[in-house]
Formats: structure tokens, C-alpha cells, sequence
């Protein structure tokens, strides 16, 4: 499967174009400021989780998505920021918080899933491979993440095998 085919890569070019129609309207110290540093980090989410589809092994497959996500809270800062500011009008805002919130449940969902066959009874296991370490916990998500879902819930049985 190619990276354009992933719903996650396909959600987040959706997040992060609205967020850059958004921002090119804006004009002078907005701009420069807040703008600049929106559009970028906004631009990281997809461009992270492109470096982790092109990885070898698990382990950084799952770095990058990590990174992905810490650029994705970023974003989320910077429009509870210009949302603050009267930079983006609250309609507007909360439509994009909604869409940050998505992207983190499926962002999350992909990490899961990553290094995990599929079970005939819908749950996942832990694939042996040479790359990925059996003594690897960090996949493993607190307790009371309000940002989890099930995998099936974002992603298509192809993208599964293949992540």
C-alpha cells in the first residue's frame, strides 16, 4: 500500500490545508508570529508519519508517530492560541479542535496497531520479527487515554497488515 492510500497520511493533509487557507489570509505580525510557526508544526504531523511509513522496523515506524504526535498537540496549542486571539473566529476553531481530536484517536489507533497481526477474533498480537524486540513495552498507552480506539474503527484490513 502506497503512503497517499493511508486514511491517517489522508486526514492529516486535510487537517493541516486548512489550517494553511487559514493562516495565508492573515496578514503582517499575525502572520509572521503565530502564523509561521502554526503552518510548520501543522506540517510536521504528516511529514512525521511519512518518515515512519518508510521505516524498516517497528520501533521507528512507532518514533516517528510519536514525534507525529507531539506536533499535533503543538498545532492544537497554537489554534487554542490564535482561537484566544481572535485570530480564528470559535465556529472555526472548534471544527479544527474536533479534527486535532480525530487525528489523535486514529494517530493513536495506527500506533497500536503497528507491529500487531490481526487475530481472527478482531484482537491484535505481537508479530515475530527480527526488527521489532519482544522486551519493547512502550506501545502500551496510560490508562484513561481519552484518545484511544479501536484500530478497526479508522483503518481498513490492508492498512492494518501493512502498517
Amino acid at each position: 500500500m502506497k503512503l497517499e492510500d493511508l486514511k491517517l497520511y489522508q486526514e492529516c493533509l486535510d487537517f493541516e490545508a486548512k489550517i494553511w487557507n487559514i493562516v495565508t489570509a492573515w496578514e503582517g505580525f499575525n502572520k509572521s508570529t503565530l502564523g509561521e510557526a502554526f503552518v510548520k508544526d501543522a506540517d510536521a504531523i504528516s511529514a512525521n508519519i511519512a518518515a515512519g511509513y518508510g521505516r524498516y522496523n517497528f520501533k521507528d515506524k512507532k518514533h516517528y508517530c510519536y514525534i507525529s504526535r507531539g506536533y499535533l498537540l503543538k498545532t492544537k496549542g497554537w489554534l487554542l492560541k490564535a482561537k484566544e486571539r481572535n485570530m480564528i473566529q470559535d465556529p472555526v476553531a472548534d471544527e479544527l479542535l474536533e479534527f486535532v481530536e480525530k487525528i489523535h484517536r486514529m494517530l493513536n489507533a495506527y500506533i497500536r496497531s503497528i507491529g500487531r497481526a490481526k487475530t481472527e477474533g478482531g484482537t491484535y498480537e505481537k508479530r515475530e520479527s527480527s526488527s521489532y524486540s519482544n522486551n519493547d513495552h512502550d506501545d502500551d498507552e496510560p490508562n484513561g487515554n481519552s484518545f484511544t480506539a479501536d484500530a478497526d474503527e479508522f483503518f481498513s484490513e490492508e492498512e492494518l497488515t501493512n502498517a
